[in-house]
């Protein structure tokens, strides 16, 4: 059977698993990086170390929105190009590409060490912890170079047909990563420095693994010199196509700052700790549901475009009570081993960990509320309506950035804990007043033929 027919045809349980699976495998991989890192961090520098990396990390942000702005348009247009057979053309999209975040990596590095310390403190960087911050983000900023890279050519191998690799090439990237870290740390005793250096060579031999499948002799596309000058069209067409999901990134960074600001502002370099060690298992247990997501909008679009408008209904509500399934599943866990995950990132500061402990269940509650909004979001992004999409993506961002700043102010350290259920739970009814509109709509449609109803 064709695989774009397995869409249309295939039952819907098996293809999202088919889809699903190799997201959250990526997802994962990057998220268990960020974890791993915390745990080593905190075990073998201490709580200082914690906060000073939780500073800098607005400006990681920074440098995915530069690699998702370029790397978005980028498989965008390449998969346009070679469903046309257009291979010149997505060569030439591929070397802009390259070219593109070349330039963005560097003048980010560029920035960031020249304007290293006015940075961090926007950052909320305690100021008794700049000696430690300013070396680490300078090298971190080496890398993003790569990071950048690695990010907008990530498509490339996955718009080829091949998941796996690039999957592959994430984990030993991480692996890697893992291993130079705890080195450094705990054998060289460099401290947050050696943890910078191991992610600056992890992220520059991703970025190698990267470029030489691309050259080699097994892609179907290549890096032309001839291609690499500038095309100032190209690069713009490039980069609007990729806008929505820069933009997006660029947001989370103002969040983070803000909760950075409100975290330090109450606990001080503890309490911008203790931030770092809550957002990370946050964001390591909503990628299983984001990948879900990401899986329903090839399906969602084919069968859109094939009029099977009740398949398109039994695939958002499977993917709306699966994703709502697992965020529950995870908040309720979260909430029961809340003390020994706290205890994962800290073996001398029992104040850290108990604010981890208390915090945890209330930063895993917005998990199962994205169930609703997450999913709808993407449902609008498949059917091609991006204002509902962009108002529950981007909505929650911008009423969480104050609410950083307030909450924290009226009721202490607890208003840190309450902006993600107080943010989610307007856009979870708002995401569930639309869903009950769209489902109504989708009944009324046509209905499939019997032979594509059978498949449901």
């Amino acid at each position: 059977m064709d695989a774009v027919k397995h869409m249309g045809e295939q039952s819907i349980g098996r293809l999202l698993l088919r889809y699903s699976l190799p997201a959250i495998a990526g997802f994962l991989a990057n998220a268990l990086y960020q974890i791993v890192d915390r745990i080593l961090v905190g075990r073998g520098v201490g709580t200082d170390g914690m906060a000073a990396v939780t500073s800098a990390f607005p400006l990681s942000i920074v440098a995915m929105a530069l690699g998702l702005l370029v790397g978005a348009g980028t498989g965008n247009r390449i998969s346009v190009l070679l469903g046309k057979g257009d291979a010149q053309g997505a060569e030439r999209v591929l070397s802009q590409s390259l070219r593109l975040a070349m330039i963005n990596g560097t003048l980010l590095a560029l920035v960031t060490w020249l304007f290293s310390k006015p940075l961090l403190l926007a950052c909320g960087c305690p100021p008794q912890l700049l000696s430690m911050a300013i070396p680490f983000v300078r090298i971190i900023a080496i890398g993003q170079i790569f990071l950048i890279t690695l990010i907008s050519m990530g498509n490339i191998v996955r718009v080829q047909g091949r998941p796996m690799l690039g999957l592959l090439i994430m984990l030993s990237s991480n692996l890697l990563n893992v291993g130079l870290a705890t080195l450094a740390i705990f054998g060289l005793h460099w401290g947050i420095t050696g943890t910078a250096l191991a992610t600056a060579i992890s992220q520059a031999a991703g970025c190698l693994a990267v470029i030489a499948f691309v050259q080699g002799r097994t892609s179907v596309l290549h890096i032309r010199r001839a291609f690499l000058k500038a095309d100032r069209a190209l690069a713009r067409s490039i980069i609007t196509l990729g806008a929505p999901i820069g933009v997006m990134q660029l947001l989370a960074t103002l969040v983070f700052l803000a909760a950075n600001h409100g975290a330090g502002g109450q606990a001080g370099t503890r309490g911008v700790a203790a931030l770092g060690v809550l957002n990370t298992v946050a964001m390591f247990l909503i990628y299983p549901p984001l990948g879900v997501m990401q899986a329903m909008q090839p399906l969602i679009g084919y069968n859109k475009g094939a009029g099977h408008m009740k398949r398109v209904r039994a695939i958002l509500v499977r993917v709306l009570l699966a994703t709502t399934a697992m965020g529950a599943l995870f908040a309720i866990l979260t909430a029961i081993f809340s003390a020994p995950i706290a205890g994962l990132f800290s073996k001398n500061d029992p104040e850290l960990i108990e604010m981890v402990r208390r915090g945890l269940p209330w930063f895993t509650i917005p998990i199962t509320l994205f169930g609703i909004s997450g999913t709808m979001a993407h449902y609008f992004l498949s059917m091609h309506e991006p204002r509902t999409a962009s108002l529950l993506l981007l909505g929650r961002q911008f009423l969480a950035i104050p609410m950083f700043v307030l909450l924290p102010r009226w009721l202490g350290f607890y208003g840190i804990y309450l902006v993600g259920p107080c943010a989610d739970l307007l856009f979870a009814a708002v995401g569930a007043t639309v869903m009950v509109r769209e489902l109504a709509r989708l009944r009324l449609a046509t209905p499939a033929t019997p032979a594509t109803e059978n498949s449901v």
